[in-house]
């Protein structure tokens, strides 16, 4: 499930500032704020991009693609940064088969090493809908009754049936529940606080420019 959007606002007292600078030319305050408040979400999704790719260890394409803005516009009073998205496969963080044979490696998180998965493998399956177009994951076998020491001469798919099957792709957690982590959070509005006002102030003086 997503996180809810970013909303974006102009604090009353920035209006208040634009129309005493731009008294006189009134019709100048419509397109200073919407200039403003669209470059400042345009920001915004940079600064998402860096600072969840600060905490996971995923690349910056993968997590801006999870990461839409929609601006203002003559019909289009909502502006908001939205950062959607499902768990993401554990393939994405740099997964490595062991050669023993003992599971998969990953990294998640920034902070912290390489973590095993044990008896996790990587394999790439057939995809229902289109069979010629496979799948690469981290997969895990759903039994779990007793295990012995993995037998390099003995493949599992020569293995019993209740021992090979089902599997299942393993998952970590979404984007939005990085995004919405309260320190990630906190600085990403910090961060857009600063920006939307360089960007009021950026957006009075194009305005004012073309007066003189």
């Amino acid at each position: 499930m997503s996180k809810p959007p970013i909303y974006m606002t102009i604090e009353k007292s920035d209006i208040q500032e634009i129309k005493r600078t731009l008294k006189g030319i009134q019709d100048a305050v419509p397109k200073v704020t919407q200039m403003a408040v669209n470059k400042t979400l345009s920001g915004v999704r940079t600064d998402t991009t860096n600072e969840v790719a600060k905490v996971v260890a995923l690349k910056k394409k993968t997590i801006r693609a999870t990461i839409t803005v929609k601006k203002l516009g003559r019909n289009n009073a909502a502006a908001y940064v939205r950062c959607t998205g499902k768990r993401v496969p554990l393939m994405a963080f740099g997964a490595r088969e062991l050669k023993s044979g003992k599971g998969v490696s990953v990294k998640v998180l920034k902070a912290e090493g390489r973590k095993i998965v044990k008896h996790a493998f990587i394999a790439k399956m057939p995809n229902p809908k289109n069979p010629s177009n496979r799948h690469e994951g981290v997969f895990w076998r759903k039994y779990d009754g007793p295990r012995k020491p993995w037998n390099k001469k003995f493949p599992y798919s020569k293995m019993p049936k209740q021992y090979r099957l089902p599997i299942m792709e393993l998952f970590s957690f979404a984007i939005p529940d990085v995004m919405g982590n309260e320190p990630t959070m906190a600085e990403i509005e910090r961060l857009a606080g600063i920006r939307l006002k360089k960007e009021v102030d950026r957006a009075l003086n194009y305005e004012l420019s073309k007066l003189k």
